[in-house]
């Protein structure tokens, strides 16, 4: 899975696809990403042993490669999505509106983590 591919699935579910009018930038997403892989690395350290290469350790993954494939499995893109769809709305937390929804993805990416854990 690429960066760029799961930034365009956070863009759909955050209705934030309109050329011109989108309201964050790639790199809002990326960082939002690349807090999201934080998380996973330093709660769920299981994380860090994927199919492909093995014990991985966290790097940030820089805008020069956000269409490089991750080295995390395709197990965590419901994750991934979802937590960047939560930093998308808690950006705008002050309305009440974007308060719920940030609460609301914020139970998704617990849900995505829950699953992808087996649990």
């Amino acid at each position: 899975m690429k960066p760029t591919e799961l930034i365009k699935m956070a863009r759909i579910a955050t209705y934030d696809t309109a050329l011109g009018q989108q309201t964050w930038e790639d790199k809002q997403y990326l960082a939002a990403l690349n807090d999201g892989r934080a998380f996973l690395y330093t709660r769920y350290p299981e994380a860090r042993v994927t199919a492909v290469v093995g014990l991985t350790a966290y790097d940030e993954i820089e805008e020069k490669n956000i269409a490089a494939t991750m080295t995390e499995d395709d197990v965590y893109r419901a994750f991934f999505i979802a937590y960047m769809v939560w930093g998308f709305f808690t950006a705008g937390s002050r309305d009440t509106a974007n308060r719920q929804k940030a609460q609301d993805w914020q139970q998704n990416y617990l849900r995505a983590l829950t699953a992808a854990g087996g649990g």
